[in-house]
């Protein structure tokens, strides 16, 4: 089994690498041979694997949002558990997706301290960030859903869409269910990056906008 592995073509930056026909068994066996090789990425989707090695803007982007949702969650006096790129998979759904950021907001009480989570006793995140900056065959929504994933946060093209999970379904919003009725999406302002501020410039600005909207 494991030549075959070792075997497969390397996805590259501008195109990920599509594989068919592949066993729930396989694409575990993928995620602990390629556990040892960080900067893949794997999404699977009932029977079809897709295989993505991140780009540094990707990278940036992802790091700076959950930054910002640390930040926030500090102002709103809101505790967080954040577990990045976790992979998040369910057997009888037949979907495992790595997440670019994620977090236990409203369950955080419930997962704290856990190292070890089954999402068939454990909740899933309560919130989970997708940034694209390169296009992917799979639908994730669709793979989010499966996962029972409450809230996705897709920031595309310097836009910041708020997804909301109602009746299995994923519907847009313009407020957060984990942060209530903070204006999140006035984050897109911070999330862009700035050649003339540093990143704990740009963190101790947003810092100082989310206390000037408490007052």
């Amino acid at each position: 089994m494991t030549p075959i592995f070792t075997s497969l073509p390397q996805p590259t930056t501008d195109s990920p690498l599509v594989l068919h026909n592949i066993s729930w068994e396989m694409y575990e066996g993928l995620l602990e041979v390629f556990a040892e090789h960080p900067g893949i990425a794997m999404t699977y989707y009932k029977g079809i694997l897709e295989i993505m090695t991140p780009l540094p803007e990707h990278e940036r982007y992802s790091w700076t949002i959950g930054r910002l949702l640390v930040v926030l969650s500090e102002e709103l006096n809101l505790e967080i558990l954040g577990l990045k790129s976790t992979t998040w998979r369910l057997a009888a759904a037949g979907v495992g997706k790595e997440a670019d950021e994620c977090f236990y907001i409203q369950h955080e009480a419930q997962m704290r301290g856990k190292l070890k989570i089954d999402l068939t006793k454990d909740p899933p995140p309560d919130l989970v960030i997708e940034v694209e900056t390169t296009h992917s065959s799979m639908n994730m929504m669709a793979i989010y859903a499966d996962l029972k994933v409450p809230e996705v946060w897709r920031y595309r093209q310097g836009n910041l869409d708020i997804y909301l999970l109602i009746d299995g379904v994923y519907e847009e919003s313009e407020t957060s269910w984990a942060f209530g009725s903070f204006p999140v999406k006035k984050l897109t302002e911070f999330i862009q990056l700035d050649s003339e501020k540093g990143e704990n410039a740009r963190m101790r600005e947003f810092r100082e906008w989310v206390r000037s909207q408490q007052l």
